[in-house]
């Protein structure tokens, strides 16, 4: 009797694992950002005994992110408007696959010491500022600079990722410095910088969602991806409900103070993702143009259906895979 109830289980189980392909799927995310809160709840590790097994790999800046992405050691990632125009630009092989709204004016800004003597955008003409080249924050300064009458070439743009940008930025090195959060709000606090300029009255930068070419070529992959998505969806929801979690979490994880994600978490909120449709291309060409016209790409770009993929709704792709 026994043997006749394990014999079935057994061909149950063969069955089962012959039927599932195992893969590993590599994100790329930042600090702070939805993939971080995803990464912090757990929620794709149950995935794992399904076959999918997620990997997370930390990154200062978009830019590095995509280098990565095309590579082709990461799989996914999300990063700021800009990077994926200078990846494009530069041949990389990415697509667009999707969208994160920006709903705030005062997550990215330009700081000065609070002894600076700089007290307006118009000061900053023949200043050092420091910048990750090819980040968002490249654009929100070019945008700046030129409502103030001012261009890139008007001042001394000092590439630094944040890490390097903090120092150079305590010590003098720099005269002002175009960051983001959490590396913003952790800056105010613990320097006492100014805010100089923030997004009001500039515009916003959505945050995009890219994966290499090869992913969609890949059936596994693409189901890692479809089952990602809906998880970030899904986190989303859950984070707009909790943000204190949210910042517990985060200050755990990173070992960010809670005086700085209780400013950084609201300010992100509603969290959101969404697939990416072709009117969302006109942002990121209008960005290419102007780049193209500075003389900041290394060519010119036209965006289009080559770019990106509008997949199915998240949460309706993941129940068509028939996992658990």
């Amino acid at each position: 009797m026994r043997r006749s109830v394990l014999l079935p289980l057994a061909l149950s189980a063969l069955s089962l694992g012959s039927l599932a392909q195992s893969v590993t799927f590599t994100i790329g995310y930042q600090k702070g950002g939805l993939p971080n809160i995803l990464k912090a709840r757990g929620t794709l590790d149950r995935y794992a005994a399904q076959g999918i097994t997620f990997k997370w790999v930390l990154f200062t800046a978009g830019p590095p992110l995509l280098e990565a992405a095309n590579a082709g050691a990461v799989d996914f990632g999300s990063v700021g408007n800009t990077p994926g125009v200078f990846a494009l630009a530069g041949g990389a092989d990415l697509k667009y696959v999707a969208v994160s709204e920006n709903r705030s004016d005062d997550s990215e800004a330009i700081i000065v010491p609070k002894t600076s003597a700089i007290r307006s955008v118009a000061d900053l003409k023949g200043k050092r500022i420091g910048v990750a080249r090819g980040s968002s924050a490249h654009f929100f300064l070019y945008n700046v600079l030129r409502r103030a009458g001012l261009d890139l070439k008007d001042v001394t743009l000092v590439p630094l990722l944040p890490p390097d940008a903090r120092p150079a930025f305590e010590s003098g090195g720099i005269d002002a410095w175009v960051i983001w959060d959490p590396f913003l709000t952790t800056a105010l606090q613990a320097t006492g910088a100014r805010v100089l300029q923030n997004h009001q009255g500039v515009g916003r930068g959505h945050g995009y969602h890219l994966v290499p070419g090869a992913v969609l070529q890949d059936p596994e992959k693409k189901r890692a991806l479809q089952v990602l998505l809906a998880e970030l969806q899904d986190t989303a929801t859950w984070a707009n409900r909790n943000q204190g979690v949210v910042v517990q979490q985060f200050s755990d994880e990173l070992g960010i103070p809670q005086s700085v994600l209780k400013v950084t978490v609201p300010r992100s909120a509603p969290f959101n993702i969404r697939p990416f449709r072709a009117g969302d291309l006109q942002p990121l060409q209008q960005l290419a143009d102007a780049f193209t016209q500075a003389d900041v790409l290394p060519r010119a770009l036209k965006l289009g259906a080559a770019n990106f993929v509008t997949l199915p709704a998240f949460a309706q792709a993941r129940a068509g895979l028939g996992l658990k």
